[in-house]
C-alpha cells in the first residue's frame, strides 16, 4: 500500500484534500504558516542574521527539493533534462537565453510575491484554507490572469 501512495497518481482532490488537511494541522500544531516565498527570503537573508539560520523554513525549503527527488526516484522515471517541451518549441532551446529567462522570471516571481505578501502557492493554499478574502481574490487573479495568457499564447486552438 505504501508503494502505491507514493508511486501512483493521486486525483486532484485527493492531492488537494491532504494539502489543505496538512496546511491547518501544522498550523494548530505549530502555529506556523506554510509559505515557499517567505522561507526563501529567510533562506537569503540567514547568511547576515544568525537568528534565521535556525529557521524551520530553511530544512521545510529543502524538504520539498528532497522530497521531489525522493519522489521522482521512486516513480521510476527519473531523467534529468534541459528539455522544456513546449517552451523549447516556442521561445527557444539554446541554454543561455533560456536560462537568462528563466533567471529574470525568476527575479520577477520572487519581487512580485513580496509585494503581494505570498507567492500563488501561499495565498492559493494557505490563504484559501484559513478562508482569507484577499487570498481568494489574490488566488482568482492569478488563474484568471494564467487562463488569459494560456489563451494569448497558445491561440486558443492548438
Amino acid at each position: 500500500m505504501l508503494l502505491a501512495i507514493l508511486s501512483d497518481r493521486w486525483p486532484f482532490w485527493a492531492g488537494g484534500l491532504a494539502i489543505g488537511t496538512f496546511v491547518l494541522v501544522f498550523l494548530l500544531a505549530t502555529r506556523n504558516l506554510l509559505g515557499v516565498s517567505s522561507g526563501f527570503t529567510d533562506a537569503c537573508a540567514a547568511p547576515f542574521d544568525p537568528k534565521l539560520r535556525r529557521s524551520w523554513r530553511l530544512p521545510f525549503l529543502l524538504g520539498i527539493v528532497a522530497g521531489g527527488f525522493v519522489a521522482a526516484l521512486v516513480s521510476g522515471s527519473f531523467s534529468p533534462t534541459w528539455s522544456m517541451g513546449l517552451f523549447d518549441t516556442e521561445v527557444t532551446d539554446a541554454f543561455v537565453p533560456k536560462a537568462l529567462l528563466f533567471l529574470g522570471g525568476g527575479i520577477l516571481l520572487g519581487f512580485g510575491s513580496r509585494l503581494a505578501n505570498g507567492c500563488t502557492s501561499g495565498h492559493g493554499i494557505v490563504g484559501t484554507a484559513l478562508l482569507a478574502k484577499s487570498s481568494w481574490i489574490a488566488t482568482a487573479a492569478f488563474m484568471i490572469t494564467g487562463f488569459v495568457v494560456t489563451q494569448l499564447l497558445l491561440g486558443g486552438g492548438r
